[in-house]
Order: structure tokens, then sequence, then C-alpha cells
């Protein structure tokens, strides 16, 4: 049985977790132009390289970012001026190996980079997501999604020799306290031990990965771990299995 995964990527700006339409305000106008933002200051340019530009002001007082819980304030010229973005890159499909026998078991894994980057100050949110229930399927069979034994993710990988299921656990430094692990139980403040903290890929998003702070120009990467596995006493159909994962990033 041959096992893939396909990523989709979904790309959301929300400014300050809201999702109402933003309000836009000029300093001034004439009958053809708007001026959006002016500065008083006593000085002030562009510069260009090969590899940079720099935008400086130079005179403003109290600039500067700050927030509460239901502001932010982008004090000053190039404050104002920022543009947030949020990337993310993934692998197009994963190929789960070894191929998994119907009758006698076995277990396949793989994994995939999920790299993001953004210049919010506020940092980012990753989510993850199936789009179909179970996750994994064939045209005919599936596995079950994975179910740990409590409220937490498992630390432990772990099937019944009569079943069959297919998971995932995160890894990378942003991942949520959900999927962290203090080398014996998971979903508590600690380390981030590699191939531990498994849960299932439900079709709703599920948050896995989350920063306060921008990262910007270097990404911040969290690796998914997949696994699938047949027990020795579980007949699986035997089939090409697929599952669609939907990988969203948020800027907070």
């Amino acid at each position: 049985m041959k096992k893939n995964i396909f990523f989709i990527i979904c790309l959301c700006l929300i400014a300050s977790g809201f999702l109402s339409k933003p309000v836009l305000a000029y300093v001034m106008q004439s009958a053809n132009f708007r001026l959006q933002q002016d500065s008083i200051n006593f000085g002030g340019s562009q510069g260009t390289s090969t590899d940079y530009r720099l935008e400086d002001t130079l005179g403003e007082v109290g600039t500067g970012y700050s927030s509460s819980s239901n502001f932010n304030l982008h004090a000053g010229y190039q404050q104002m001026d920022q543009n947030t973005y949020i990337t993310i890159s993934s692998p197009d499909a994963v190929s789960m190996l070894p191929s998994i026998r119907g009758l006698s078991g076995g277990t396949a894994t793989g994994s995939a980079p999920v790299a993001v980057i953004t210049n919010n100050n506020l940092g980012y949110s990753l989510y993850i997501r199936a789009s179909t229930t179970p996750a994994m399927q064939s045209s005919f069979s599936n596995f079950a999604n994975y179910t740990p034994s409590g409220a937490a993710p498992d630390f432990l990988w772990s099937v019944l020799a009569t079943s069959s299921a297919f998971g995932f656990s995160p890894e990378g430094g942003d991942v949520v306290t959900r999927y962290k692990d203090n080398g014996i139980v998971c979903n508590v403040s600690g380390g981030d031990t590699a191939n531990r903290c498994w849960d299932a890929i439900g079709s709703t998003n599920g948050l896995i990965s989350q920063s306060n702070i921008f990262n910007t120009p270097n990404n911040t990467t969290t690796t998914i771990k997949f696994q699938a596995e047949s027990g020795n006493q579980h007949v699986q159909q035997t089939g090409h299995y697929a599952a669609t994962i939907i990988m969203t990033g948020v800027v907070n």
C-alpha cells in the first residue's frame, strides 16, 4: 500500500485577530491627490544598495510599536508605513515509507518542513487540518484517525494490533504547549522530544505553532512528522492511500 500526503497552503492576513473591514485615514487631499501620511522632522532619505533598501526619518519623538488588550499603536512615520505580510512554504507532497503489507501490517513514516516568515510585530499562528475524515483514505478503505488515550497527545505512538491509524506530531521552536513534553507526558511546558506527542489530524483547524514576535528575514520551521500503522492482527485492504493536509498561517 502506497501512502501520500498532499498540502494546500492558506495564508490569512487578519489584523489583530479581527475580521472587520479596516478603516484608512488620510491627512490632506486636493482635487487629484490624497496625502496618506506626513511627518514633521528635520531630515530623512532613502538609500539603496545591491541587497538592501533603507528609509530613514530624523527628528521624530515617541515612535515605535506598542499594544494593549484592545489596541495596536504604530507611532511615527516609518511605523505607519509598514506593510504586514506572511509567507508559508512546504513540500507539494510527502511519500510515506515503507509500504505497509495488508496482511502482516507495518509502520510507514514521512515528514514535511513548513516554514513561516512574517514581519508582523505580534507574530503568527499556524494551523493544520485534513480535507476529509478520516484523513488517510483510498478508494475503498481508510486508516482511522489516530486516537490519543486522553485529552493530551500520546507521548508514545500506540496502535492496537487489531486496528490501523494515521496521525502526526509537530516539532519546532514555536510549537504550542500541547505538543511540548517533559520526557514523560505531553501538553506540559518543557522540551520538544523528537518523534513524541502524537495526535489526530481533524477536519477543523488545530493550532500547532505560534509566535508573538516577527521573524523576518529568517523563517521559523515547524516539521510535521506523519505516521501510519496497521497492526499485525489487522487486515488492511490493499490500495493507494492519500491524505490532503491544509496548512493555514495567520498573522496575530
